[in-house]
């Protein structure tokens, strides 16, 4: 094997500095302290990406992740441990087969405008998502739904085309947060800028480029919660900016910090960091509708091109590990265990040549500038692809362009993908015929079918069994490059307590938040 020719200086030659692995002993995603929470102050968060929207139905961004989950409740929630827990629903249950399931929800909640919530809200927001014109995220997730019906003010019924055990975690999804079926009676579009929620905290102002504030709900469902009077979230897209702003004391939590800034955030005076293992990743698009990437051979060559471990050196300074194209990450149930491709450039050559490419090929990728990693993932590709035939030209663009004119239609381009909370949720985000986000238009019937299998299995070991062939199959197919998974990295000041780490990066539970201040 030819070893890899380039350093981490000149794979990542205009970027910043590299940094050393740091041994820091930290937080995994659970409440770092304890004592008697105290109530009042505002908490004031950094973030570097704009709070586009607050439209829970469609939202999709990290900042408004943690917006809505503010601002709205579910069924159910996610909790760090990766289970599904009550939140407006108090109880479910099913039948043997887990084709009808029965949720019992949560008395004298009430919407942030005093409407009271209801089985109603419920059917309306479910069946809003089904709609194809909501254009929500969570449509696909909930595709087994045939059938959701009010028993009763607090009884609520749905019915399944097949078994789905996984039910109670489908309902926790981000964008399957609870809409009063009065708003939902109305325009969508309104809910981008005007949230009604039964979350912890109430909308005060919103200015999407700039800051949202929201204040305490005094009539949240969790008796004492929350703690804080307000939470403030401020946009740095400057992002040395909002570092000097965090160690400052001018912010009290940074939503996401940057892996070449961790050590020296966790390490300053005052300072918490926290790193919660993930299936986040980055992967590189190549659209199989378009040449020349519908042959699978250049697709097999450029993942032999890509050297793992280095990029979670130098990309990931270390806080994340290596992935084989396979979107199943070590934190799901039914993982199999394979082998990351070898970095190969040699082999990769010969078949790429095989492919048609004796002479190389030239190549743009393209790659948004938010988060700041696509680039740095593409600069260092380019360079580990070189001695494969590879002459690939990174254009960065703008995330705006991008979204615009790239993304689900590019050739060849860098994506970035949250983990999900099931196998099934993951392989029907992106690399199911029918995925709400298909952008690398695989389309393999017989994936589709050991998905949809999988799903109306109950049999933990024949589900084990279907997804491990699911799994195989992108593996030899190779619909995008997948070469790490990133750890979560977030930082808050030692007087914050309870903010806590998690590794889907959609639930912060800043209802339990509080300040230890004198």
């Amino acid at each position: 094997m030819t070893q890899l020719p380039i350093t981490r200086r000149s794979a990542l030659a205009g970027l910043a500095a590299a940094t050393a692995l740091p041994e820091l002993s930290l937080a995994q995603g659970a409440p770092k302290s304890g004592g008697t929470p105290k109530s009042g102050g505002t908490l004031k968060i950094s973030h570097p990406t704009r709070v586009a929207s607050l439209n829970v139905l469609q939202i999709s961004g990290p900042a408004e992740y943690l917006a809505v989950d503010m601002l709205y409740s579910g069924l159910t929630r996610m909790g760090p441990d990766m289970r599904a827990q009550p939140d407006l629903a108090l109880e479910w249950s099913a039948d043997a087969d887990a084709k009808s399931f029965v949720f019992k929800l949560r008395p004298n909640v009430t919407f942030h405008d005093g409407k009271p919530f209801t089985a109603e809200d419920v059917v309306a927001t479910i069946k809003t998502i089904q709609d194809p014109k909501s254009a929500s995220p969570a449509r696909t997730v909930l595709s087994m739904i045939s059938d959701v019906a009010a028993v009763d003010p607090l009884t609520v019924k749905f019915t399944l085309t097949s078994s789905y055990a996984d039910l109670p975690i489908s309902l926790a999804h981000a964008n399957a947060r609870i809409v009063s079926a009065e708003t939902l009676k109305g325009p969508l579009t309104a809910l981008d800028t005007k949230a009604n929620g039964t979350g912890p905290f109430k909308q005060e102002s919103f200015d999407s480029a700039r800051l949202l504030k929201l204040v305490k709900n005094p009539a949240y469902h969790q008796p004492g919660k929350p703690y804080l009077d307000a939470v403030e979230m401020h946009l740095f897209p400057d992002l040395a900016a909002e570092t000097q702003n965090y160690l400052s004391g001018a912010v009290d939590a940074m939503l996401e910090v940057q892996q070449a800034d961790f050590k020296r955030i966790s390490t300053a005076p005052g300072s918490v960091g926290v790193r919660t293992p993930s299936g986040r990743f980055v992967n590189v698009v190549m659209r199989q509708d378009q040449k020349p990437f519908d042959d699978v051979r250049v697709r097999r060559a450029m993942a032999m091109a890509v050297d793992r471990p280095t990029l979670v050196d130098i990309i990931l300074e270390g806080y994340g590990r290596p992935a084989g194209d396979n979107v199943i990450s070590p934190g799901y149930r039914y993982l199999l265990e394979t082998t990351a491709p070898k970095y190969d450039p040699t082999a990769a050559k010969k078949l790429l040549a095989e492919a048609g490419y004796p002479n190389g090929l030239k190549i743009p990728l393209i790659c948004s500038n938010r988060p700041a990693i696509r680039s740095q993932v593409g600069i260092a590709i380019k360079e580990m692809a070189k001695p494969a035939g590879f002459d690939i030209d990174v254009q960065t663009m703008p995330h705006d362009t991008y979204l615009a004119n790239v993304w689900m239609k590019g050739q060849f381009y860098i994506g970035y993908w949250g983990m999900q909370s099931t196998e099934d949720q993951a392989f029907t985000l992106l690399f199911t015929t029918d995925a709400a986000f298909a952008d690398t238009a695989w389309n393999s019937k017989e994936f589709d079918a050991l998905v949809a299998k999988g799903r109306a299995t109950i049999d933990d070991a024949e589900r084990r069994k279907i997804y491990a062939e699911a799994q195989a199959l992108m593996v030899r197919d190779v619909p995008s490059v997948i070469p790490f998974f990133q750890d979560v990295l977030t930082a808050n000041r030692s007087y914050v307590k309870n903010w806590v780490g998690h590794p889907l990066a959609r639930y912060f539970f800043v209802e339990n938040v509080w300040l230890d201040k004198a």
